[in-house]
């Protein structure tokens, strides 16, 4: 029995990279779907259903006005109407506000707000109370690591990403005790972004597996919280980011040099050595 059978599973922005990515590890683990996206985006969203129809999957999918709780009722009772239930939310959507933060325009901060944090406020809002209704639910919010860091060229996102976390953690207890778990999900340093190769090396420094992370690297956490395996997880952010939101870059000197590792005849030569350096590092 695949992991999802029998759920259906809404998820918004479907037809963005982690939209799509998140529908393809739901639909191929048995979930039945329902796909949003935005009216700009119609025919990114249609790519994604065909492909998905075309590998056996059973989906539906509409353009629903996330910013206004009028779309988010529309797009709740469409789920309704078509599925008679709702099991799992899956939050992708987004709307990056990079740039020089004194030339950001007023518009492209609200524009940020309203469908990278509003449309998550009122989608966990309708649709959670159909899961409260049902006394079950998982609601997963996409986030990412920029909530924590602070990135001055990134202040529209950092801010909704930071409000998206703080929403996950109040939601989290005011569902909780309908049995509606709600989490999210962060992402790190993404392959898909168009970093300078300045700014991708440096990021690099801090990721162990020395490669930017991929849509597909969020599948399993994300089919993983979508089960009952995870019921005990809830009001929390979970990391999938290769490790880089909690790490100082490593300096290339103290990076590993040999793969596979091979320390035979070498521990006793470098405590030695360390040694060395400590006592020299002490004479003034």
């Amino acid at each position: 029995m695949k992991r999802l059978e029998g759920k259906v599973s809404v998820i918004t922005q479907a037809g963005s990279n982690f939209g799509r990515s998140s529908a393809e590890a739901h639909g191929l683990n048995g979930a039945k779907l329902y796909l949003q996206d935005w009216e700009e985006r119609s025919d990114r969203l249609q790519r994604v259903v065909d492909d998905l129809r075309s590998k056996g999957v059973e989906v539906e999918a509409g353009i629903h006005d996330l910013t206004t709780g009028a779309g988010a009722a529309e797009l709740t009772s469409a789920v309704m109407d078509r599925y008679g239930q709702v099991d799992v939310l899956v939050n992708t959507a987004m709307q990056a506000g990079h740039g020089v933060f004194l030339d950001l325009k007023e518009e492209e901060f609200d524009l940020s707000v309203a469908r990278g944090l509003k449309s998550y406020f009122l989608t966990c809002q309708y649709i959670g109370e159909e899961m409260a209704l049902k006394g079950y639910g998982k609601i997963i919010n996409f986030t990412s690591i920029v909530a924590d860091l602070g990135s001055g060229g990134a202040v529209p996102w950092g801010t909704v990403r930071g409000g998206v976390n703080a929403l996950t953690y109040a939601v989290a207890q005011s569902l909780g005790e309908y049995g509606v778990r709600v989490v999210a999900l962060a992402r790190g340093a993404m392959e898909s972004t168009p970093y300078t190769k300045e700014a991708r090396d440096e990021r690099l420094l801090r990721l162990p597996f020395k490669r930017l992370g991929l849509e597909d690297d969020v599948v399993g956490p994300l089919v993983f919280l979508a089960t009952e395996d995870s019921d005990w997880i809830t009001g929390s952010v979970v990391y999938c980011d290769g490790g880089y939101a909690h790490a100082a870059a490593t300096d290339a000197e103290h990076r590993a040099t040999s793969f596979p590792l091979d320390r035979r005849g070498t521990r006793a030569d470098a405590t030695e050595q360390r040694e060395r350096d400590w006592i020299d590092a002490d004479v003034p």
